[in-house]
C-alpha cells in the first residue's frame, strides 16, 4: 500500500476508540510475536530494514536536500561574498529533513512508533544515514561549484570548515534535545533558525573569520564540535545495537 494511500485511509477514518477491539489487537500481536518466536522466524537484517527505510522516506529526503541545494545554488548569484554566508545557509538542509525526522509526531502517530518490533532509536539512525548520504552529494556538490564559480575563493578547506562545523553544531544539539526527552520538531526548527541568525551575526560583525589565514579557528572549532558530534552518534549506535530506550520512545 502506497504511503498516500495510508494517510487517505487514516484521514477518513473516524477517530473512534474502541477499547474491546484495542484489547483484540493486543492479543494479536501477542500470539504473531510468540508464533514468530517459536517458528525461528529470520530476523530482518539491518541493511534490509534501511531500504525499506529508503522506500518510505528516501525520495521525500533526497528531493528536499535537492530543492534546498537548488535554492543555495540560486543564492550564490545574488549574495555577495557567497563564503561568508555558506555557514548561515547550512541549517537549511537540516530543517529541510526535520519533516521526516518527526514524521509520527507531525501525524501524531507515536505510538505507531512504540508498537514497532524496531526501537526508535534504530528508526532515527536509519534516517539520519538517508539524511547524512544526501547531504553529503548535496555538500559536494555545493563545494565543486564554489571553488570553480569563484576566483578568489579562500581555499578548499576552508569551505568544507564554513560547511560542517555548522552542520556538526546543528545535528548534535537536536540530537540532544532528542535525548533529552525534549523531542519536538518545533524546537527542532527554532534550533536551526537560532544557529542560522547566529551565524549571519558572525558573518556581519567578525568578517575576519573568513579569511584564508583565519583557517586555524576553523580547524579548532571543527575537532571540538566533531567530538560531540561523534559521541552523540556513537551513544545513538549504541542504544540501536541494545534496543535501550532513546529519548522518550524506546
Amino acid at each position: 500500500m502506497r504511503v498516500y494511500q495510508i494517510k487517505k485511509l487514516l484521514r477518513t477514518h473516524p477517530n473512534v476508540e474502541k477499547p474491546q477491539r484495542m484489547e483484540e489487537t493486543i492479543l494479536e500481536c501477542r500470539k504473531l510475536t510468540v508464533a514468530c518466536f517459536l517458528d525461528g522466524c529470520r530476523r530482518t537484517g539491518y541493511f534490509e530494514f534501511l531500504s525499506e527505510v529508503f522506500r518510505m522516506n528516501g525520495m521525500q529526503i533526497f528531493g528536499g536536500q535537492i530543492v534546498t541545494l537548488i535554492l543555495v545554488c540560486m543564492l550564490n548569484g545574488v549574495v555577495d561574498d557567497f563564503p561568508r554566508m555558506i555557514p548561515v545557509f547550512i541549517p537549511f538542509f537540516v530543517m529541510a529533513a526535520l519533516p521526516m525526522l518527526y514524521r509520527a509526531e507531525l501525524n501524531r502517530m507515536n505510538e505507531i512508533e512504540l508498537a514497532t518490533r524496531n526501537s526508535y532509536a534504530q528508526l532515527l539512525l536509519a534516517r539520519l544515514i538517508l539524511i547524512g548520504a544526501s547531504d553529503i552529494v548535496c555538500f559536494t556538490i555545493l563545494l565543486l561549484l564554489e571553488s570553480v564559480a569563484l576566483s578568489n575563493s579562500p581555499g578548499i578547506v576552508n569551505l568544507i570548515l564554513y560547511v560542517f562545523v555548522p552542520y556538526m553544531i546543528c545535528v548534535t544539539v537536536m540530537l540532544r534535545l532528542i535525548r533529552s526527552g525534549k523531542r519536538s520538531f518545533y524546537a527542532s526548527v527554532r534550533l536551526s533558525i537560532l544557529v542560522s541568525f547566529l551565524w549571519g551575526i558572525i558573518a556581519l560583525f567578525k568578517p575576519g573569520l573568513y579569511q584564508a589565514s583565519a583557517v586555524g579557528i576553523w580547524m579548532i572549532s571543527f575537532i571540538v564540535f566533531g567530538i560531540f558530534f561523534v559521541l552523540e552518534i556513537e551513544h545513538l549506535i549504541m542504544n540501536a545495537k541494545e534496543g535501550k530506550i532513546y529519548g522518550f520512545i524506546s
